[in-house]
């Protein structure tokens, strides 16, 4: 194992924190000891490399990845701001979240997410996700890719978000970290069976600079707590319904079309009409 990697990585994992010294106390770790783990020259006790895991919800075995490949997992935390104690007295829903936590951290880990295209008939989106659990908030970070079937233009979106499992439902709320101007809320019914592996659902999002709502099926196939994080992204993007790329039993379930979405379309010059 690599003591300049492990350095580096947690060095990394720092910098999403408010200060060296804030993480220090959190984990319950000494300032001038934690330093020589990130100086490289010593490394954490099996008690201490597990609160320092337990705090970046973390594996033992990620803090020891060579540090290219760590960076690239850790892009999922970027954007991410740090966290205060008190943070909860200024959040409404902080009882609805996380729910039953217990229960939750099974769905810990990476997914390929499965919807239909909004803005291209006829197409499944493919975007990739991490749940992951920090300081006791379940979060997730979802990177979406499309490239214009059309003229080629590449679209990448970014969302931040927060989930809750109450009952037998998860409930993830996401913000779209780089336009800004967006939120989904994402509903999903695990299947009555105790292995993880399709994730089946509704997602519902609008955006600031629309005026329509869009309603769709979504699929989440779970892929593991560790993943290969690059062949995963070259996985997502923009497919053809009919595209041998498409899991023939995820379009099953989603079907062929999307929800009549013209239903919830607020444009219509008579619909509009009637409301005034």
């Amino acid at each position: 194992m690599n003591n300049q990697d492990f350095a580096k990585n947690l060095k990394l994992l720092c910098r999403f924190e408010k200060s060296v010294s804030a993480a220090c106390r959190a984990i319950g770790v000494n300032r001038q000891q934690f330093s020589t783990y990130l100086n490289a020259k010593s490394r954490p006790s099996p008690n201490n490399m597990q609160r320092i895991c337990d705090h970046f919800s973390v594996h033992p075995s990620d803090l020891f990845l060579p540090h290219e490949e760590f960076a690239d997992r850790m892009q999922f935390r970027a954007n991410t701001p740090a966290r205060s104690a008190s943070d909860a007295h200024y959040a409404p829903l902080t009882a609805a979240f996380p729910g039953d936590r217990k229960s939750l951290r099974k769905y810990l880990g990476y997914y390929l997410v499965h919807f239909h295209s909004a803005a291209w008939p006829g197409h499944l989106l493919k975007a990739v996700t991490q749940l992951s659990e920090h300081n006791g908030v379940f979060s997730t970070k979802t990177i979406e890719r499309a490239r214009d079937p059309g003229d080629g233009t590449l679209f990448i979106s970014k969302y931040d978000g927060q989930v809750s499992l109450l009952g037998n439902r998860l409930f993830i709320i996401e913000h779209q970290s780089l336009a800004n101007d967006a939120i989904v809320e994402t509903v999903l019914f695990p299947a009555p069976r105790t292995q993880l592996t399709l994730l089946r659902g509704v997602t519902f999002g609008l955006s600031s600079k629309q005026r329509n709502p869009y309603v769709a099926k979504c699929v989440w196939k779970y892929l593991g707590v560790n993943a290969d994080l690059r062949k995963l992204l070259n996985a997502t993007g923009l497919f053809e319904i009919d595209n041998r790329g498409v899991d023939p039993k995820i379009l099953r379930i989603m079907g062929r079309q999307p929800f009549p979405n013209e239903l919830l379309d607020f444009d219509d010059p008579l619909t509009m009409r009637d409301r005034s």
